[in-house]
């Protein structure tokens, strides 16, 4: 639904996600596309990844994402629920509670652009690594973690940033139209698709948004 919500200079915005912990290792959401946020001197980016500063400022916080599995749930093969260190509830553009930590990660991505001239859209990218990997070297496929989102109130925009699954590399998200923040929530999960060596596999995922 566009609903205009009433309401440094940064050409693009990082922010990392953390994926830990996986020691052999969901609820709904809002999910809003608004508009109206008009243009800017200088023009800028907004993004976010679980907490989150104020709307338009920096925040260097990297949150975690993980699933401590039993040895039960090692041998079923069952896709086990992560959960976040992430205690964003609320979209940062106007206090609107969106999401209920810690299974749901905020991920929220807005562009102003100075003048009609400058390009009419940027481009959120996520960038993952191949694996998930432990102390021992051993190695998780990054395409095992998967993340669904969903939409309370009969929100029409429930893939305002689509679910998906990380390939290992870099991937393009959604677009972003100027003066546009698309936001919702992401629920992290683990295939569990083969029995592992016992460890704690790390791996970081870095988000991205950029305009030409």
């Amino acid at each position: 639904m566009n609903v205009p919500r009433p309401a440094s200079r940064f050409p693009r915005l990082l922010r990392g996600l953390l994926l830990a912990g996986l020691s052999l290792f969901p609820l709904a959401s809002q999910a809003w596309i608004i508009t109206g946020l008009g243009t800017n001197n200088p023009r800028r980016v907004f993004l976010a990844v679980g907490n989150s500063g104020a709307f338009w400022a920096n925040n260097a916080t990297i949150n975690t994402v993980t699933a401590t599995l039993t040895p039960a749930q090692v041998v079923s093969g069952t896709p086990v629920a992560m959960t976040s260190n992430s205690t964003q509830s609320v979209s940062p553009y106007d206090n609107f509670t969106v999401c209920a930590p810690p299974a749901q990660v905020y991920v929220g991505a807005a562009y102003q652009r100075r003048v009609a001239a400058d390009p009419g859209t940027a481009t959120l990218q996520v960038t993952s690594p191949a694996n998930l990997v432990n102390a021992d070297g051993d190695a998780i496929p990054f395409t095992e973690i998967s993340w669904t989102v969903s939409a309370l109130g009969g929100d029409a925009n429930p893939n305002a940033i689509p679910a998906g699954t990380f390939n290992g590399g870099t991937q393009t998200l959604t677009t972003v139209t100027q003066g546009t923040l698309r936001e919702n929530c992401h629920t992290f999960a683990y295939a569990n698709t083969a029995v592992r060596p016992s460890g704690t596999y790390t791996g970081r995922v870095t988000y991205t948004l950029v305009t030409p």
